[in-house]
């Protein structure tokens, strides 16, 4: 592919095992300069190793995320912007699409454009969710991005379920989403979206990879681009290992305010 062409498929990774915070990180990042230097479109599906918090690239390491709920737990600072999010029971996504692509150009259609797939999808397994259609602003926000209300999130019966965020790069952009799909014991707060329909014996491996495909398919039919399953490059594979080791497992990074 020449630079500056738009890109004629996406690239469709597939994680087949949870990953650590500071490895997930890593590889959006690396996937986001692919994006950059290559014209490459990227969908990447990953789930998390160990209960993790991660901290929106703009957001400061507040107090709050010292509790002792959460004091054992490892964190990480995203790419993305946005509130905290306590990873545990859910499904992850990543787009990374070039400045070449149209879809790069309107930041708030792109969510738009990912997450109607999404209400697809879910709306054929008899999960029933919806755009929350209006934001929701205080004067002080909310440390986590669950207790945070923007009109693109997906919610069920008006609680969110789906939340994410964006980063620019050269044109370039990096999405991250999170399906919460059980409550976790850290954030008893926020009900997944199986624990809210009765529906959470269909956690497991299964569900998720067919959960994974049709979302896969849905998204690829809706942005017009084929699916090609491929891994990462050696060069990708080694980007995202300085990165890791450089940037997202630092303490120095993910304290940073």
């Amino acid at each position: 592919m020449t630079h500056s062409s738009i890109p004629d498929h996406c690239r469709l990774i597939i994680e087949p095992a949870p990953l650590t915070g500071s490895w997930n990180m890593a590889v959006d990042e690396s996937l986001l300069e692919t994006a950059v230097s290559q014209d490459l479109c990227t969908l990447r599906w990953y789930r998390w190793k160990d209960p993790t918090i991660s901290l929106g690239y703009f957001q400061s390491n507040e107090t709050e995320v010292q509790n002792d709920t959460w004091k054992n737990l490892p964190r990480v600072r995203r790419l993305s912007g946005g509130g905290a999010i306590l990873h545990h029971h859910e499904l992850t996504y990543s787009f990374a699409i070039p400045a070449s692509h149209p879809l790069s150009r309107s930041l708030p259609d792109l969510y738009l454009i990912i997450h109607q797939p999404l209400i697809d999808v879910l709306s054929k397994q008899g999960l029933n969710v919806e755009f929350r259609g209006t934001s929701i602003s205080s004067q002080t926000e909310p440390f986590l991005c669950f207790g945070r209300g923007d009109e693109r999130d997906l919610v069920y019966q008006g609680k969110k379920i789906l939340g994410s965020a964006q980063r620019r790069r050269r044109g370039a952009v990096v999405q991250h989403g999170s399906l919460l799909l059980l409550t976790s014991d850290y954030a008893p707060l926020f009900p997944g979206l199986l624990n809210q329909t009765g529906k959470t014996s269909l956690y497991q491996d299964s569900f998720l990879e067919t959960l994974t495909e049709e979302f896969s398919k849905a998204i690829s039919q809706t942005i017009g681009l084929p699916l090609q399953s491929r891994n990462l490059t050696d060069d990708e594979f080694a980007q995202a290992t300085d990165l890791e080791n450089e940037k997202y497992s630092l303490p120095a990074w993910t304290s940073r305010k």
